[in-house]
């Protein structure tokens, strides 16, 4: 490989640098979906809850090796679901992500 190959940007280095930068908007959207969830009531309150889950989802399937996954013992139905570049994490339900005892 010659020098000039070395400083060309590929798709797949272009994906590599902006892999944490993607993953954190994606856990802020879910943390946004929650909030929003906390104010409202009936159908909307679902449709955010929904719009959360959908978000932890695909962090966990995109971005498995950004993805911490820890059990909760006080909620056993639940996963917390951290991003180490987003320093916080959220709920989601296990069945959701598939995870199981």
């Amino acid at each position: 490989m010659n020098r000039r190959d070395r400083n060309v940007l590929t798709f797949k280095r272009i994906l590599a640098q902006t892999a944490s930068a993607n993953a954190r908007r994606i856990m802020h959207r879910a943390r946004t979906a929650n909030r929003l969830a906390k104010t409202t009531n009936g159908k909307a309150r679902i449709m955010a809850y929904r719009v959360k889950t959908d978000a932890l989802v695909t962090l966990t399937k995109r971005f498995p090796d950004d993805v911490v996954l820890r059990r909760d013992n006080n909620q056993p139905q639940m996963v917390m679901v951290a991003v180490t570049a987003a320093q916080f994490g959220l709920h989601a339900p296990k069945q959701s992500l598939g995870v199981g005892e």
